[in-house]
C-alpha cells in the first residue's frame, strides 16, 4: 500500500492507495508557515497507524525546512518517499505524464508546463518543464483564491476608511470577520491568516454577480491565471496544441472561469482545454505506484531505505 498527500494551505488530504488508485481519504487542517516547522507540521498531520508502506508520495504547496529530515522520519514507515510539489502531483493526475499545461489554482495559484522530447540539433532533447508562479501570498500566486480574497478584503477596507463608497464587499467583510478596526490584530497574530484570507474568495464570487467592485476583480483574477498558463506553454513548438487543464476549487466559480478561458483564448488560441483526468492526490497517487518517474524526474526528491 502507498500513501499520497495533497498538501495545500487551507487544507492537507491523505490517500491510501494502491496500484496508483486512491482507496480512502482523510482530510486535515491545511499547512501555515506561521506555526512553525513545515517538517514538524506535516508529520503530525501524517500521524500514525498506516502500516507498513511502500512509498509516501508528498505534494506540498509550502516550502520544506528541512527536506532531508522529513525523508528520513517518513523512511521508518515506508521502503520509499517522493517529495515534490502540489504542482508536479497535479500535472501527474491531469497527465499522468503526458505533454501539456496544468494550473493547479487553490489558496495559491502555479502552473507547470510540460513536453515529450523532440528532435533539435540531431539529438533528443530531455523532457522540459516550465514552472510559473507558485512564488506565495507575499509576492505571488497571481489569480489564487489569497489575491482574490486580499483584493476583496482591501476594496472591504477602503469603503470602511472612506477611501472609496462603502459598498457590499465593506458590508460582507463585517459580517464575516466582525468589526473591522480590530481585525489586524485579530488576523497577523494567526497562524491560519493566508488560509482566512483566501476564503474571503468564495464571499468575493457571490457578491460578482451584483457588485462590480467584486466583478472586476474575479475577472482580473481570471485575466492573471490565463497570462501564468500561457507562460508555462512557452517552450510548446509553434503551430501545434497545448493541452490545458486545471485542478484544485477555484476555477469551479463560473464568473472566473470564464474570465480565463475567454483570456487564454485571447492570449493562446491553440490551447486544448480538457477536464483534467484526476487531481493532485490521483497523481501523488499515480506517483507513488510508478516506477519510472519520466519527466518528472528533476522535479521530485527521492528516497529508499
Amino acid at each position: 500500500m502507498d500513501l499520497a498527500i495533497d498538501g495545500g494551505q487551507t487544507g492537507l488530504r491523505l490517500g491510501l492507495s494502491s496500484s496508483g488508485r486512491v482507496l480512502e481519504t482523510r482530510e486535515v487542517t491545511g499547512l501555515s508557515y506561521a506555526e512553525g516547522s513545515p517538517v514538524t507540521a506535516i508529520l503530525d498531520r501524517i500521524g500514525t497507524g498506516w502500516g507498513e508502506l511502500d512509498t509516501i508520495c508528498l505534494g506540498l504547496t509550502m516550502l520544506v525546512d528541512a527536506p532531508t529530515a522529513l525523508t528520513d522520519r517518513l523512511l521508518s514507515i515506508a521502503r520509499r518517499v517522493l517529495l515534490t510539489t502540489d504542482v508536479v502531483t497535479s500535472h501527474a493526475g491531469a497527465f499522468a505524464g503526458g505533454d501539456g499545461v496544468v494550473l493547479a489554482a487553490g489558496t495559491g495559484a502555479i502552473a507547470l508546463g510540460v513536453r515529450a522530447p523532440h528532435p533539435h540539433h540531431g539529438a533528443l532533447d530531455g523532457p522540459e518543464a516550465v514552472q510559473v508562479d507558485g512564488w506565495g501570498f507575499l509576492y505571488g500566486d497571481a489569480g489564487s483564491g489569497f489575491w482574490i480574497g486580499s483584493r476583496g478584503m482591501d476594496a472591504a477596507f477602503r469603503g470602511h476608511d472612506g477611501r472609496a463608497e462603502p459598498g457590499p464587499l465593506t458590508a460582507r467583510a463585517r459580517e464575516v470577520f466582525g468589526e473591522l478596526n480590530g481585525l489586524p490584530r485579530r488576523l497577523y497574530l494567526s497562524s491560519d491568516a493566508v488560509a482566512r484570507v483566501a476564503r474571503f474568495a468564495v464571499h468575493v464570487f457571490e457578491l460578482a454577480a451584483h457588485d462590480a467592485t467584486a466583478r472586476a476583480i474575479v475577472t482580473s483574477a481570471g485575466a492573471e491565471l490565463a497570462g501564468t498558463v500561457t507562460a508555462a506553454a512557452r517552450d510548446f513548438p509553434e503551430g501545434t496544441a497545448v493541452p490545458v487543464a486545471w485542478t484544485g476549487r477555484l476555477l469551479r466559480d463560473q464568473t472566473l472561469r470564464d474570465a480565463f478561458e475567454a483570456e487564454l483564448a485571447r492570449l493562446l488560441p491553440r490551447a486544448h482545454l480538457a477536464p483534467a483526468a484526476g487531481d493532485s492526490l490521483a497523481g501523488a497517487a499515480f506517483l507513488a505506484a510508478a516506477t519510472d518517474l519520466g519527466p518528472y524526474r528533476s522535479l521530485v526528491m527521492e528516497a529508499h531505505r
